[in-house]
């Protein structure tokens, strides 16, 4: 029997290029150029529907669903930059996004968002070895420089860096401001050197259910569910690791462009196979439901594996003790940009994901997908990088990366 195959390139087309003209602008404006302090947060009342606790042992923005919006940030370190000139910049990050976090936009009354609501506003901080380098601190043994893998066609202008920052929120003017306060209030130390603005379905928020990327596929099945514990989970670096470090964790951020006309003049039967699911359900290939178990072991009637050995589920599958888990979090992006050398607009997959170390689960996972996924004729990594994320602000008196940078 033939192949079924439906066309998506029209559909995909118009509605990537409407939600990538929803992501792509930062609106103009200024947001709380001066420091807030803890006690001017402390006194407002948030509303639990759009806020989200900023204190705790670990950074917010990680465990939590993500909202619809997000925008990542690379930072570079000017030379000759102090650890003294870094931590002024936490100190101003702390205030700043504790008072954001509460919807506290009363520092500037010129604010591009006032009379908007948090949107379940998170800020997540993090360093890259080279940072540490460049600070005179030791690296943690996990914090690798991130390799390069096969078939990666990276942009370092568009990786890398010394700082790292992901804001995210429901409200895409509130994020907006959110980015501006963020490189005004590091403009004495730190140089923006990339940022992505991502986004997922508009019902992020509210949904149980997973949403789709640019490519059709049910993203986030099978995520692991991450404990807000102090220990425990794959998620959360632990005592074995730096005591500037505890609490926290680190983060892959990989931006992969997806080349969506050829994938969407690939039969519906063989995209299955690429990926491993249905399409339309995102079942496992031979069963029915997105959170059936998947079978890795299945066979058709000729006896050949039901999920091909190069799908990408089963390559992207946590090898059995092999410590290989990581919480995904990623957004789909869009440039808004046609390429005319690709014949296709600019857009795809802000691949992120936290770990406990990446040298055990990330590293070696991604080493497998580029080796042989049947994914990569469809997908171009073109960004990529690696940051340790600070543990969390544990009260007034605490700052972002103080036990490092003190």
């Amino acid at each position: 029997m033939a192949e079924h195959h439906t066309s998506r390139r029209a559909f995909l087309i118009g509605g990537a290029a409407s939600l990538g003209a929803a992501a792509a602008g930062v609106a103009a404006g200024t947001l709380l150029t001066a420091a807030v302090s803890p006690e001017t947060v402390s006194d407002a009342e948030p509303d639990t529907q759009t806020t989200v606790p900023f204190y705790g042992i670990h950074q917010p923005g990680i465990a939590e669903p993500p909202p619809a919006q997000a925008a990542f940030l690379g930072f570079d370190l000017a030379p000759g930059t102090s650890r003294t000139a870094v931590a002024e910049v936490m100190k101003k990050w702390t205030s700043l996004s504790a008072a954001l976090a509460m919807g506290d936009t009363s520092a500037d009354e010129s604010l591009v968002s006032v009379g908007t609501a948090p949107g379940r506003f998170t800020m997540t901080v993090g360093i890259s070895g080279p940072g540490l380098d460049a600070l005179g601190a030791d690296r943690p043994a996990q914090l690798v420089d991130h390799p390069v893998f096969p078939g990666d066609q990276i942009d370092e202008r568009m990786s890398f860096g010394h700082m790292f920052v992901q804001l995210c929120s429901a409200d895409r003017v509130y994020l907006a401001g959110a980015v501006r306060a963020v490189r005004q209030s590091a403009a004495a130390a730190l140089t923006p050197r990339w940022q992505f603005n991502g986004f997922r379905n508009a019902d992020a928020d509210s949904a149980s259910r997973n949403g789709r990327n640019l490519m059709g596929q049910i993203d986030g099945t099978n995520n692991i569910a991450a404990s807000r514990a102090t220990e425990g989970g794959a998620v959360w670096v632990k005592d074995a690791g730096p005591r500037w470090l505890v609490g926290g964790s680190y983060v892959a951020i990989r931006r992969f462009r997806m080349l969506l006309g050829a994938w969407e003049d690939t039969p519906r039967g063989t995209q299955d196979r690429t990926i491993g699911r249905h399409l339309d359900t995102g079942a496992p290939i031979g069963s029915h439901h997105e959170q059936d178990p998947v079978d890795l072991d299945a066979t058709d009637a000729s006896g050949a594996p039901l999920i091909p050995l190069d799908a990408h589920i089963r390559l992207a599958a946590p090898r059995r003790g092999a410590d290989e888990e990581m919480l995904r979090r990623s957004y789909s992006y869009s440039t808004g940009q046609f390429d005319s050398a690709m014949g296709d607009e600019e857009a795809g997959l802000i691949f992120v994901s936290y770990q406990s170390d990446p040298t055990s689960s990330f590293i070696p996972v991604q080493q497998r997908l580029a080796d042989s996924d049947a994914l990569n004729r469809f997908v171009i990594a073109t960004s990529s990088s690696l940051f340790a994320v600070f543990p969390g602000v544990q009260d007034s008196d605490d700052w972002y990366g103080r036990e490092l940078l003190s």
